[in-house]
């Protein structure tokens, strides 16, 4: 079956498709409108897909798929998803519960739903066994805009106050240590609740 889809005198095939869009990365009907307009684009996707050549994870939202022989489909790593999809919406967003924990390296868990706060739009969406949900919230949480400062903060929430061990505490420094912003993060850390204030920046 061809993989070339005519609408309205624009061609959208898959080669056009591999020039933009690397394996394996997830792409939007808007990557592509100066080939038609919005339907005419949505069109040819959705053909492409039924031809089983990319994936739709979710309205306008696509795969170009990588695949390995023995595991099938490799999807994105949710976070990147998650940054994609903020990207395009022009939102922020932050990792927070076992997901912050998770890419912290403080838990090797890796969670079926991953969270992050947003002010953009709330929504649920399904990748492969994973769900990332898109949380609505408060804009003063995410006043500070520096990944790892937010990734200790929602890390130590989940966490929590009182929960909170020696071996976590030491391995948050050093990822601080490590990371050669630790004047920055320091910085940061003066707009976090006193408790977690205290837990880092008394080292």
């Amino acid at each position: 079956m061809s993989h070339l889809f005519t609408i309205f005198g624009t061609m959208l095939d898959l080669k056009t498709i591999e020039t933009k869009v690397i394996k394996g990365e997830i792409f939007f009907i808007a990557d592509f409108t100066e080939l038609g307009n919005y339907e005419a684009v949505r069109k040819s996707l959705q053909r492409l897909t039924k031809d089983d050549n990319i994936k739709r994870i979710a309205k306008g939202i696509y795969l170009l798929p990588k695949i390995n022989e023995r595991l099938g489909v490799i999807y994105p790593h949710a976070e990147q998803i998650a940054k994609a999809i903020a990207k395009r919406d022009k939102a922020r967003i932050i990792a927070t519960g076992s997901t912050a924990l998770n890419l912290l390296g403080l838990s090797t868990q890796i969670p079926m739903k991953v969270v992050f706060l947003t002010d953009g739009s709330a929504r649920n969406i399904k990748v492969g066994n994973q769900t990332i949900q898109f949380k609505k919230t408060n804009p003063k949480n995410l006043s500070i805009e520096h990944r790892l400062t937010n990734l200790i903060i929602q890390a130590l929430k989940a966490i929590g106050e009182k929960n909170v061990t020696q071996e976590q505490s030491d391995k948050i420094q050093k990822i601080i240590d490590e990371s050669n912003e630790r004047g920055l993060i320091y910085q940061n850390l003066k707009n976090a609740p006193v408790w977690i204030q205290k837990t880092v920046l008394s080292k």
